[in-house]
This record gives C-alpha cells, sequence and structure tokens, in this order.
C-alpha cells in the first residue's frame, strides 16, 4: 500500500509541476526608441505612424537666457485601426504620450534644438519617440 501512495504522491507533484512550468506571465517588452525624420513614415504593428507637422516651436533657443524652456508641438497622423491624430508636445506641462491601439507613443526630444538667429528648417526636424506595448 505505501509504493501505491508513494507513487500517487510522486505523479501527483510531476502533474503540479508541469502545470506550473507552463503558466509563466508574459515578460513585457522593453520600450523601443525611435528617430523619425519630418514627412516620413514608421510600420508599427498594424499601424502606420507619420510625423505629420511640426504646429509650433517656442523652445528657448541655444546661446539665449529665457524666462521659461518653451515647448515645441507636434502632429502624428496614425493610421490602421481607425485613424486618428496624436498631439505631443516636448515641454512636460503639457501631453507627452498617446495610446493608440495596443501600444502607447511618447515624444522624448525633438532634434535639432533652435539656435539663436538660426531659423530651423521643417525637413531638418527628427523626433525621438518611445514606444511602448
Amino acid at each position: 500500500m505505501k509504493p501505491i501512495l508513494f507513487c500517487c504522491g510522486c505523479l501527483t507533484m510531476l502533474a503540479l509541476t508541469a502545470s506550473c512550468a507552463t503558466t509563466k506571465p508574459e515578460e513585457a517588452k522593453p520600450p523601443k526608441t525611435i528617430e523619425l525624420r519630418y514627412n516620413a513614415s514608421v510600420k508599427e504593428g498594424d499601424a502606420v505612424i507619420n510625423f505629420a507637422s511640426v504646429t509650433s516651436d517656442s523652445r528657448c533657443p541655444t546661446g539665449t537666457q529665457c524666462t521659461w524652456a518653451g515647448n515645441a508641438e507636434i502632429v502624428l497622423e496614425l493610421t490602421g485601426d481607425g485613424n486618428q491624430a496624436a498631439i505631443l508636445n516636448t515641454n512636460p506641462q503639457y501631453q507627452q504620450s498617446y495610446r493608440y491601439n495596443d501600444f502607447m507613443l511618447t515624444l522624448k526630444e525633438l532634434k535639432p534644438h533652435p539656435e539663436a538667429g538660426k531659423p530651423v528648417d521643417l525637413n531638418s526636424y527628427v523626433a525621438v519617440l518611445t514606444i511602448e506595448h
């Protein structure tokens, strides 16, 4: 009788171990950083992200002193499961992130930073974005 109980106990332990091994939680993907040029697009899953415009850039130019850091605002056109526009800002006082479908977009930086006395060419803008799923 003891050998039968021992075998049943071993089988139960094996079954529990096997079931625990198959229920691992899905690991979170680390955020992906991309650099998106003005008027360029990138595919993310079933969505397309297009850097459509820079609506304003009042960031304090390098070589000057300002009373506030300023802000640059960009528009991303998001297409895929419904078309949407994401308005993102460089200043944390304003919206920097936007959720679309199964991911979150965050504007981390807008290059180049303005310099005193030099206008920024629209085509030179590059948005540094993180994408988190």
